[in-house]
């Protein structure tokens, strides 16, 4: 009896091993660069055989209709999935190192068993620039490396068989570079020798549309299939990390997350809190938990809630200082309790110049607060350097329509108000129509009950109010003095800043 109770025993702990050691469900975290969330097969794009990867894995889970981030620049929406904060509370609000005030989720699940780490992007990825407090694995791609399927794959495979050793799960990160510019065949790609490294299909301008948030002209288009182009390689790399995945012996017991960071690198998408900025793909896999083929239409995710739902899942309690709200319902096939709102920011570009915006969004409008948009101050961002500004730039100079387009997204408004329902793509602002009085009045006290809520300085301005624009100037000169301090005294992310180099400076930020 007893010899048979020791077979059945180590049975046991062959099985258990078999299904990737631990019986606690492993997180693979993929994210993407720079991709909009309308992108992808699953989310009703046409162009034939782009994202088969994400389709699949899509179909292979649950894929979340109305998914979101709350930051559409890199550093900033990273984070938030990392501490469930929102910018302002962590201090990530733009691309330098901040101090920790909680714990974050790689602390959290490596205090309670597990194995951390991430592949490219570690410093994004986290708050301060020590790696190992979040990471028991911090692991970075040079160059057009980043490009690279099999470059992931032979990554992820390392951490694997590194991990296999430990009796422990793993949380492990993989940040996919595309399709972030320099886009495929884009001038600047193809002097840097990234397009050795080719997508698995290359597309033609036949094949792609100009997205109605942006004009039509050839270059832009061009603009547009380079960015189709690149993210075939980005869905490649994906195709890579699940085939890795599913080869190794933790394929059984592995939580699949995929989102993207914020929308496409080009105006009216990325550095907005539009639709188009960030709102984002969101798919999760659990083998022999979700269904296969499960969408959810109804509720309202985003990246703040992610940290909660892992924890749900690894039944690790949540902290008090979270700020989401876990969807693990959704994920196990109970009635999960929709958000009636999201909430998302921008705050700053990665040079350090600030154009504070919020917003609020629910499933049929979106309300933006812009504190700089006086008429004072341009927008500031990365796709001034890219084609399709530059080409809008020109087109406005003898087109009223393109001109007025242009206006408004150099200079904004202070407040907008936009139906995603018929204009998802945010062309008409109704701030002032009469007959959405009331709903900008609803919208306007959920935001700042939410900036109350979460401490934003934000809130300063808000109630200074829209019409009063010299108020609303001196506000922000005084965002502005602060930012360029920061340029100059903390140590950052990038190589570079508006005010020069800083990235070896080691006084850290540190929130109010």
């Amino acid at each position: 009896m007893k010899k048979s109770l020791i077979i059945l025993f180590l049975l046991f702990l062959g099985l258990n091993k078999s299904f990737g050691q631990s019986s606690t469900p492993n997180i693979l975290l993929i994210t993407l660069d720079d991709m909009n969330w309308d992108s992808a097969g699953s989310y009703g794009n046409q162009i034939p055989d782009l994202t088969p990867h994400m389709d699949r894995l899509a179909n292979e889970g649950i894929l979340f209709e109305r998914g979101y981030v709350q930051a559409s620049n890199c550093s900033p929406s990273r984070n938030v999935i990392q501490t469930s904060l929102y910018p302002h509370q962590s201090g990530m609000r733009g691309f330098y190192f901040v101090q920790p005030k909680y714990a974050t989720l790689p602390e959290i699940l490596k205090q309670n068993g597990f194995t951390t780490a991430v592949i490219n992007k570690p410093a994004d990825t986290s708050l301060s620039p020590e790696y190992s407090q979040f990471w028991d694995y911090s692991i970075s791609i040079q160059g057009g490396e980043k490009r690279s399927a099999k470059g992931y794959s032979k990554l992820l495979t390392k951490f694997l068989n590194g991990v296999s050793k430990d009796d422990k799960p793993f949380y492990c990160v993989v940040n996919v570079a595309d399709p972030h510019k320099p886009f495929f065949n884009d001038k600047t790609s193809r002097e840097k020798g990234f397009d050795k490294f080719e997508p698995s299909k290359i597309f033609t301008l036949d094949e792609v549309e100009i997205p109605g948030f942006l004009p039509k002209h050839p270059k832009i288009k061009q603009e547009i299939l380079n960015y189709y182009n690149s993210v075939k390689r980005g869905d490649d790399c994906i195709g890579e990390i699940l085939s890795t995945l599913e080869n190794s012996e933790f394929s059984g017991n592995t939580v699949v997350i995929l989102l993207s960071d914020h929308g496409m690198p080009l105006p009216f998408a990325k550095s907005t809190v539009y639709q188009n900025g960030v709102r984002v793909p969101l798919m999760v896999k659990w083998p022999n938990k979700i269904p296969g083929q499960s969408r959810d239409n109804a509720s309202m995710v985003s990246a703040v809630d992610i940290a909660p739902t892992i924890l749900d899942i690894v039944k690790v309690d949540t902290p008090k200082h979270f700020e989401g709200t876990s969807f693990y319902n959704a994920l196990s096939g109970q009635t999960n309790k929709s958000l009636e709102y999201v909430f998302a920011q921008f705050d700053e570009n990665a040079g350090g110049i600030p154009r504070p915006t919020r917003t609020v969004i629910n499933k049929k409008y979106g309300y933006v607060f812009n504190p700089w948009a006086t008429g004072k101050y341009e927008f500031k961002s990365a796709s001034a350097s890219h084609t399709t500004y530059k080409v809008m730039k020109k087109m406005a100079e003898n087109d009223s329509n393109v001109k007025d387009r242009f206006d408004s997204w150099v200079y904004r408004s202070v407040e907008e108000l936009y139906d995603y329902e018929t204009d998802p793509n945010a062309t008409n602002n109704l701030i002032n129509d009469p007959e959405y009085a009331e709903v900008v009045k609803e919208l306007r006290e959920v935001l700042k009950n939410q900036m109350i809520k979460t401490n934003d300085y934000v809130l300063e301005a808000f109630k200074i109010g829209p019409k009063n624009t010299n108020e609303l100037n001196v506000w922000m000169e005084k965002q502005i003095e602060e930012a360029d301090e920061r340029t100059k005294t903390i140590k950052w992310k990038r190589y570079k800043n508006n005010n020069g180099l800083t990235k070896n400076n080691t006084k850290l930020f540190q929130t109010k």
